[in-house]
Order: structure tokens, then C-alpha cells, then sequence
């Protein structure tokens, strides 16, 4: 797993629960970023898709410093499929929901005011939501993982999966990327089914 080498990776968090120490968020980041890296390749191969749009540790804060960015993070992973029709898109849901739920997520309240989620469900503090929106002419169909923001101690740095398609730019706010390893931005191919997906 790529993100299993990176031990100072953080995931996010809203707030600190109580009972929670920022001293523990560096743990409990690592373990959501593995999560998603984990769970989302199934869940973007059941709609169909090949390929992941990004899967990063990413900044709660607008700062553009990157110690200070760092400090409060969260997990973020998705893909999207663009001109997909509604029935596609809530088929595609369902292939989802089939996944999702034989591998511990709960499915969470389906109250989206805007009405563009299609599904929702929830698994150790990491959300997926797959959403639809038509606007103008065009569809977008995405399929989203992401973590709580956490407050990070002093001198944490921001990790990226090596899934996502900028792993290796020469982003500051990512200093531990493998430079070696970067695509321009060329979509990396899903890793191998589990045996258990």
C-alpha cells in the first residue's frame, strides 16, 4: 500500500473529539488516508471507471504557506465521469451501495437539500458520497472518500497517495513525494482486485 510507508501522513478532522489528543491525529490521519487508497480503486472499478482523479492529504485552511497549511488536513479521494446520463448515474450508485456495504460502510441520512447525492455511507470516520449534477448542457458523476479535518502538531507535512496523478509534482505543500516518480499528470492504472472485492 502506498501510503503505508508514510507514517507521518495525517487525516482530517473538523474538530478534535473529545478524548482525542492532536498528538494522536498523525495516526488517526495515516489510518483514513489508508482507508480511501484501500476502498476507493473498488469503488470507482464498480462504476466501470478506470482511473482515479486525485487521492491526497489536503489542507483545511486557504493558506498558501505550506507549514501552516499543514497544521489542520484532511483526506480527500475521487474520481469523475463527465456526460453521464441520470440513469447511468443511479446505476452506477447502486453498483457502489452493492460494494459499500458488503465491505462496512453504514449508509448514512440521505438528506441532501440540493438533491445531487445519490448515495452516502460512512466507515471509521471516512465519508463517500456519490453525487450527481447536471449544469447546463453537461453531467457530472462523482465518486467521493473523505476524512474529518484534524489539527496537526508542528512540523507535519502533507502526504499524497502515489494513485494520485500528481504524486511527484514539485508542490511544496508535498515535500515527501518520490520526484522520481512523477507522470505530468497521467492517470495511474488501478491497482490489482483484492480477493476480497
Amino acid at each position: 500500500m502506498a501510503l503505508a510507508a508514510l507514517a507521518a501522513v495525517t487525516l482530517g478532522g473538523c474538530m478534535n473529539p473529545q478524548g482525542t489528543d492532536e498528538a494522536d491525529n498523525p495516526s488517526r490521519s495515516a489510518a483514513h488516508g489508508e482507508l480511501i487508497e484501500a476502498e476507493l480503486p473498488a469503488a470507482v472499478r464498480r462504476a466501470g471507471w478506470d482511473h482515479i482523479g486525485s487521492l491526497m492529504e489536503t489542507s483545511c485552511t486557504s493558506d498558501p504557506d505550506p507549514e501552516t497549511a499543514s497544521r489542520r488536513t484532511m483526506w480527500e479521494g475521487g474520481a469523475r465521469e463527465l456526460d453521464v446520463s441520470e440513469d447511468s448515474a443511479r446505476h452506477i450508485a447502486e453498483q457502489v451501495r452493492d460494494y459499500a456495504e458488503s465491505h462496512g460502510w453504514t449508509a448514512a441520512d440521505d438528506s441532501d437539500p440540493a438533491g445531487h447525492r445519490l448515495y452516502g455511507a460512512t466507515k471509521d470516520e471516512v465519508a463517500l458520497q456519490v453525487t450527481f449534477r447536471e449544469t447546463g448542457t453537461r453531467t457530472a458523476l462523482s465518486i467521493v472518500m473523505s476524512s474529518p479535518c484534524l489539527d496537526m502538531p508542528a512540523g507535519h507535512t502533507m502526504a499524497r497517495s502515489e494513485l494520485d496523478p500528481m504524486y511527484g509534482s514539485p508542490d511544496p505543500m508535498y515535500p515527501n513525494d518520490d520526484r522520481s516518480k512523477f507522470t505530468n499528470g497521467t492517470p495511474k492504472p488501478l491497482p490489482s482486485p483484492s480477493p476480497s472485492e
